[in-house]
């Protein structure tokens, strides 16, 4: 004959109470909110790194191509992505210079800034020579408006060599 196994008691049946899973939910709350905080600081943080090494790219880009070229190569703000405009808002930039093959200036690289970065430079561009020297130092800065202005803004210097430094600025302020 087949024996059944015996039913288990109620003793034995387990579970969470009502309680225990409050303080839980209480406990993953409180660390959460703790949390937030520092995880959006971080995400904006790289927001505003991930665009100035973008700026910083596009500038080395067009010092590169003003001497592989041998013709003038200009970083301006555009409205449309394929002319410049003269605006110090550089909400989307391009890099445009001459096609020595064809004689006309065509549309190098353009890119936007995202993510709620403001970048601002100057008005008309910055033009490198094609011995990818430039006239004047320029420096165009790249700024996220957070809560905590003491780490939002980086500075692009264009140096007269061309060549381009990046560095934090201390004390951020507001943005431009």
């Amino acid at each position: 004959m087949p024996r059944h196994p015996r039913p288990l008691a109620p003793a034995a049946v387990r579970g969470f109470t009502l309680v225990e899973l409050m303080v839980t939910v209480s406990v993953i709350a409180i660390l959460a909110a703790v949390a937030v905080p520092g995880m959006t600081a971080l995400i904006n943080n790289s927001r505003l790194n991930g665009q100035s090494e973008e700026m910083l790219s596009s500038l080395q880009l067009a010092r590169a191509e003003s001497i592989r070229r041998n013709a003038r190569v200009t970083v301006c703000p555009s409205t449309d992505g394929s002319t410049c405009t003269s605006s110090t808002s550089w909400s989307q930039w391009i890099v445009r210079g001459r096609d020595n093959t064809t004689g006309t200036d065509d549309v190098i690289r353009s890119n936007a800034a995202a993510g709620g970065v403001q970048i601002s430079g100057p008005a008309a561009g910055i033009v490198f020579k094609p011995s990818g020297l430039i006239d004047a130092q320029q420096v165009v800065t790249v700024c996220m408006p957070t809560t905590n202005p003491s780490q939002n803004q980086r500075a692009l210097t264009v140096m007269i060599s061309g060549v381009v430094s990046s560095s934090k600025v201390n004390g951020g302020g507001t943005c431009p």
